[in-house]
């Protein structure tokens, strides 16, 4: 399974089950099921939000890129997510974390985001527990309010039993580290493959690349919010081939903006990560020029 527009990224099979069990039966090119079907009707409410129905196959008119990647509407998202689901009209979405597309991984970290954030925040280290925790974050959210309203348990549901044994999830209800709307105060923790490295940054990410792609020194951005002092910073970087100092700078840097995006294109070439490149390119496309 791929992603509808990335097509290069492979949709974890964890994922890929969630899809065949919300779809058993469906035919996503009925367009009734889209227009009168709600994911409260089959199990989204559960996960604390609508699963995105773009990966589920909901045809979209002349594969509008706004419509399949929404996220890449809002001012400064790390381009490494790519949402699976959405709560809300807030823009809040849960995603998968890809860091180094090129590894082609079977899964990834998976995060949640809501514009004008800070940073991501941990959402589980597979897809499989970010599901778990999805549901975590819907039996926080009913206990902040639906005990008083009489509202029953989302584990009541009869849909609850069924998507945990059609993927097998066993949810850890009532752990301290996730909260209402599956929020929780962690940050990732990928894997780092051996002569790898990870490089925390301020957008929750974080940069993950060969050794050999970091500069032997280390520039911390600080918070003064004088993004344009670190811009050259990072273009000394692409110069002398160390593209993933370069992300780390510009990642941490409060807003986006096309200049920052398009230093970040050109480390991600350098990289060859050719889903990230799409997506920052297709950035640059959604968002009209601060210039």
């Amino acid at each position: 399974m791929r992603h509808p527009l990335h097509h290069s990224f492979r949709i974890p099979a964890t994922f890929a089950a969630l899809a065949e069990f919300l779809m058993d039966g469906l035919d996503p090119g009925d367009p009734n099921v889209w227009r009168y079907a709600s994911w409260l009707d089959r199990g989204g409410d559960l996960f604390c939000g609508d699963i995105d129905s773009g990966l589920l196959g909901e045809p979209v008119p002349g594969d509008d890129p706004a419509a399949l990647c929404r996220e890449l509407g809002y001012s400064s998202p790390p381009l490494e997510i790519l949402p699976f689901c959405w709560n809300g009209g807030d823009g809040l979405h849960y995603g998968w974390a890809v860091l180094a597309p090129e590894l082609d991984a079977a899964d990834h970290p998976c995060v949640s985001y809501a514009p004008g954030e800070d940073s991501a925040r941990w959402l589980g280290d597979s897809t499989k527990e970010a599901l778990e925790n999805l549901l975590v974050g819907a039996i926080a959210n009913w206990a902040e309010r639906g005990p008083g309203q009489g509202l029953p348990s989302p584990a009541e549901d009869e849909r609850w039993a069924a998507v945990c044994g059609a993927l097998d999830l066993r949810p850890d209800v009532g752990s301290p580290a996730i909260g209402p709307g599956a929020r929780s105060r962690l940050r990732i923790r990928p894997e780092v493959p051996a002569g790898w490295r990870y490089e925390p940054t301020g957008d929750g990410i974080g940069v993950l690349a060969e050794a050999a792609a970091f500069a032997p020194e280390t520039v911390q951005v600080d918070d003064s919010g004088d993004d344009e002092e670190y811009l050259p910073v990072a273009r000394r970087y692409l110069a002398r081939g160390f593209p993933a100092s370069a992300l780390c700078v510009l990642k941490s840097l409060s807003g986006h903006g096309h200049e920052v995006v398009e230093l970040m294109c050109e480390a991600y070439q350098q990289l060859g990560r050719g889903l990230l490149v799409e997506r920052a390119e297709l950035w640059l496309r959604l968002n009209p020029s601060d210039r």
